[in-house]
């Protein structure tokens, strides 16, 4: 499916099925147009169509056929209403089969960012995991015209470059774990144009004293693997973006039940949203300096696997005493972090991990804990999600959380008990960025569709690509 602009009337770019947002109190003028056209006045009062958010309906005519979108009261309108409004749009005009689908403008949104949700709307919706599939669904739609009388070619780039990022990122963590390898991450960095690709394992994690990423590593049959994928189209000092990459999760010698185990092949989501935020900032030609780091590796039993009660050296000096080894996440982000701040010297870190399940019991399946050293990363966050569908929450990783887990026989534990989980979590990795600015995002309820996650019409089952336009933006207004 393409995406393009159309300079000019909807009804004059040639499509034949066209969307248009509808409000209780409001008629765009591209509405009035359509209005006059199809006798719409008649046609809603015969379907008792009022406009109303989530309403939707077809108007088919002898030339034309019309999608009507109902979004509400214009003062209630929301980014959000727009993405699920415009992609229950495009559900119903795959129904038609058309070549080519044109939307209207609401006139409510800012052209420009209309043009882009429109865009990034329409390629998250068609995205379908079926790379595995002997019956592969295909999009039966050709292409998308976005339709204004200004020319918004570049919005609707940019629409369509993350939304293909935010499926890169998809397709990484939904691939299944004796595919989605470190080696997999490593062959698909490097294919991502404008991106220099490092390449650290175990050899290099025993040298450098990796402990965190050794051990962890240590009884996998996939050779484990810390990948560095810089780009480099500014002198600014760069922006560091660690995500964790456990490609599968036993739980190790701490193994997990195994009922739902499968699903553990999402524990490589913040690794896949690092890796599809680089394709974005790097499709976009962003005047930034950004370093992307994946610590990737398995995490598996076996009789050389790490075990409870070891103590691992991490790369900047601390030890660690294992309580569990499925808290295996922020050992290997340990090494990743600390060696990225002291060989980058960055502005600023964000790592993004599914790092906890107490994190989901305490912010559900739709909202992301935010835990921070710095007030102004906690705003610059804040900032980057407004407008994306990815919500935070801000937690507190104080004193009180960095003494639960304090050891008797080494620096740090990793586990500070039940309560706190995600607090605890994150005052862990705070021992491992310095004085850096540093934010750490557990995004363990909101990487992939669980059974009380909100349904989003434009999002299939399976991961979400949670964080990858989060980065983007933040990274973008960060050179605005």
């Amino acid at each position: 499916m393409d995406l393009e602009s159309f300079k000019g009337k909807p009804e004059a770019s040639g499509a034949t099925v066209f969307v248009c947002a509808f409000f209780e109190d409001y008629t765009s003028p591209e509405g009035l147009s359509f209005s006059k056209k199809l006798g719409l006045e008649k046609v809603f009062k015969s379907l008792n169509f009022k406009s109303e958010y989530k309403e939707c309906i077809t108007v088919p005519s002898d030339s034309i056929t019309l999608i009507a979108v109902g979004m509400g009261k214009k003062g209630e309108s929301s980014v959000e209403r727009f993405r699920v409004m415009y992609s229950r749009g495009l559900a119903e005009a795959r129904k038609l089969n058309p070549s080519t689908v044109a939307y209207a403008m609401s006139g409510v949104m800012e052209p420009e960012m209309e043009a882009y949700e429109i865009s990034y709307t329409c390629r998250v919706t068609e995205y379908r995991f079926s790379e595995f599939k002997s019956d592969r669904e295909k999009s039966n739609i050709g292409k998308v015209l976005v339709a204004s009388e200004k020319d918004l070619s570049e919005p609707v780039r940019k629409g369509d470059v993350v939304g293909k990022a935010t499926n890169l990122t998809r397709d990484m963590a939904n691939m299944p774990p004796s595919r989605g390898t470190p080696s997999f991450f490593e062959k698909k960095a490097k294919e991502i144009p404008g991106l220099k690709v490092t390449v650290l394992g175990r050899e290099d994690f025993l040298k450098l004293g990796m402990g965190g990423l050794e051990g962890v590593s240590r009884a996998a049959t996939e050779p484990g693997k810390l990948i560095i994928a810089e780009y480099k189209n500014s002198d600014e000092p760069p922006i560091l973006l660690v995500g964790k990459g456990i490609t599968f999760d036993s739980g190790g010698i701490s193994i997990k039940p195994s009922q739902g185990m499968e699903e553990m092949k999402f524990d490589k989501c913040g690794a896949s949203a690092v890796l599809g935020a680089m394709s974005a900032i790097s499709g976009m030609k962003l005047k930034a300096h950004v370093i992307g780091m994946m610590p990737l590796t398995e995490n598996l039993p076996g009789g050389n696997a790490y075990k409870p009660g070891d103590i691992l050296k991490h790369y900047n000096g601390k030890t660690s005493e294992i309580i569990s080894t499925d808290a295996e996440g922020r050992l290997v982000l340990s090494d990743a972090l600390s060696y990225g701040v002291e060989k980058f010297n960055p502005k600023f870190v964000v790592d993004l991990a599914t790092l906890t399940g107490a994190c989901v019991i305490a912010l559900g399946n739709n909202i992301a804990g935010l835990m921070t050293n710095n007030e102004s990363m906690n705003e610059k966050l804040m900032k980057a999600s407004e407008n994306t569908w990815e919500r935070l929450w801000p937690l507190p990783i104080d004193e009180d959380f960095k003494e639960q887990i304090k050891s008797e026989v080494a620096d740090i534990k990793n586990v500070g008990g039940r309560a706190g989980g995600s607090e605890t979590a994150g005052a862990f990795l705070s021992n491992f960025v310095g004085d850096k600015p540093w934010a750490h995002l557990d995004i363990a309820g909101t990487a992939w569709s669980q059974e009380h996650t909100a349904k989003k019409d434009y999002l299939s089952k399976g991961s979400t690509g949670f964080g990858t336009r989060l980065l983007f933006e933040l990274v973008s207004n960060e050179i605005k």
